[in-house]
């Protein structure tokens, strides 16, 4: 089964300080989140990461270091789709190489690192990209980047952030509701669908 999820900011003081998350600290924010993800995702299962599983700031950061190790900690296979925190990464410890930082990644445990990722469910397409910004049409996008601030739906998709959902993984089954009520009521909607 696949599941997807963005924005964790893993082992981060200021995420959880911004968005309110309900913990006393990042060491138990982590250590909930990854006993969750567990509980539903099991071995031969995919989690879609889709963008800023780490933080990083600047050049002087290095909480990125521990937290990216977390996947070893997941039961999963966990396919990691660039967000902005990881392009900080490369930028700064990888001298600019996505192919370095891909290589790290898949040997401290990764199944896989993209830019972007195009993958199909249910008869259709389904476009991975951090930013919604970076939507492409014609296709269902599954983004993040926005936490809570943009809500879950857009006409182009669903913003599948944790923080939408309280820290749970979606799981395929959640898109296909998703999808069920954007095609049902959201997108006819004139005060939901504002285009």
């Amino acid at each position: 089964m696949k599941f997807f999820t963005a924005d964790a900011h893993f082992y981060n003081w200021e995420t959880l300080k911004i968005d309110n998350r309900p913990f006393k600290s990042p060491a138990a924010f982590d250590k909930f989140v990854i006993k969750t993800w567990n509980k539903q995702a099991k071995r031969g299962d995919t989690i879609y990461v889709i963008g800023d599983f780490i933080d990083c700031d600047n050049e002087k950061c290095t909480l990125w270091k521990k937290a990216i190790t977390y996947c070893k900690k997941i039961k999963a296979d966990v396919v990691l789709i660039l967000g902005n925190n990881e392009k900080r990464v490369i930028k700064h410890f990888f001298n600019n190489s996505f192919d370095d930082f891909k290589a790290f990644c898949l040997s401290i445990g990764f199944k896989d690192v993209q830019e972007n990722l195009m993958i199909e469910m249910f008869g259709q397409n389904f476009y991975l990209t951090h930013k919604p910004v970076d939507y492409k049409e014609g296709v269902i996008n599954l983004f993040g980047h926005m936490h809570r601030g943009g809500g879950l739906y857009k006409p182009f998709g669903f913003n599948i952030g944790c923080d939408l959902n309280h820290f749970r993984l979606y799981s395929e089954r959640d898109i296909k509701f998703l999808l069920k009520m954007k095609s049902r009521y959201w997108d006819k909607d004139k005060n939901i669908n504002l285009k």
